[in-house]
């Protein structure tokens, strides 16, 4: 799998915070906050890790060193 782009990471919360990992890495952490979070790989929301390789394994971003990864927190407000 190293033949497929790292992905860089953004938080949209707290602090400006970036982190530059390969795709393994990114399994451990990108899914772990539950549903509070969406994932945005290159403008595309993503549900799984399963679905960033596929994203990532494609013609158009297999010869990319970085894709752009953003994480939003979801916040619902009741009243």
């Amino acid at each position: 799998m190293s033949d497929l782009p790292k992905l860089k990471v953004n938080w949209s919360f707290g602090q400006p915070n970036e982190k530059t990992c390969d795709l393994e890495q990114a399994k451990d952490f990108l899914f772990n906050y539950g549903e509070g979070i969406l994932v945005i790989v290159e403008g595309q929301l993503i549900h799984s890790y399963e679905e960033i390789v596929q994203l990532a394994a494609k013609d158009c971003y297999k010869d990319r060193e970085v894709l752009s990864v953003m994480l939003f927190p979801v916040m619902v407000v009741g009243g």
